[in-house]
């Protein structure tokens, strides 16, 4: 499982390609898709052909850049996450009715991201995987879906919850459905749970349930473009 130490430089320099700007070292998803970018290795040389990627002014965020070269970026902030993977099927059983979540849904989908900050998406970060939602009182109130993937691994992501509708099992129930699919089609599941974030334990929670296990703790470095 070394490749989930560098997820992102293993999907944009393989099957997700077409999402980014993709050089020999570095890569970053396109800007409509996410802000995550990524490079191969920590020399300074990935950080300058990643600066060819970014406009200045805007930030991506890179799993492990190394020494930033100040001249190009700003070190903005750092984000630790600890990352998990779900190895077996889970045991448990959740049902409720959802339904899939493509482009005409969009526009709900960033909106409901931003209300409820399961971390980076934008409009069209839907066309990285699958996405499902529930749908009450005539909107969007719940989804999950994926988005960085590459051979072997899908990685759960977007899971929210609108703020009034939660404590209904609407999360635990639409990742079961997005594992057992990810699980079928041979790949391994994973995640990240930003650490210190107010859903963080109850997150945690839901993730054990379903068999995810802790793999390490990463940071998530963000830098701005000078």
């Amino acid at each position: 499982m070394r490749e989930l130490d560098n997820p992102a430089w293993h999907a944009l320099s393989g099957g997700q390609r077409a999402f980014g700007m993709v050089g020999e070292r570095a890569a970053r998803y396109l800007p409509d898709i996410s802000p995550i970018a990524a490079v191969a290795d920590q020399s300074t040389e990935a950080l300058v052909e990643l600066a060819g990627f970014v406009d200045p002014g805007r930030f991506v965020a890179v799993f492990a850049p190394g020494e930033v070269p100040g001249d190009l970026w700003r070190l903005a902030a750092m984000a630790p996450l600890s990352q998990w993977v779900c190895p077996e099927a889970p045991v448990v059983e959740a049902e409720i009715d959802w339904i899939e979540l493509a482009d005409a849904r969009a526009g709900e989908m960033l909106q409901l991201a931003r209300a409820t900050d399961p971390g980076p998406f934008e409009i069209r970060t839907n066309r990285l995987g699958d996405y499902i939602g529930v749908i009450r009182d005539g909107r969007l109130v719940a989804m999950a879906g994926e988005r960085i993937c590459f051979e072997g691994y899908r990685e759960v992501s977007a899971v929210c919850t609108d703020e009034g509708y939660t404590g209904r099992g609407f999360a635990q129930a639409l990742v079961l459905e997005i594992v057992r699919r990810q699980q079928r089609a041979g790949c391994v599941p994973f995640l990240h749970v930003r650490t210190g974030s107010p859903a963080e334990a109850q997150a945690i929670h839901v993730y054990q349930k379903l068999g995810f296990e802790k793999r390490g703790d990463y940071a998530m470095t963000i830098l701005v473009r000078k």
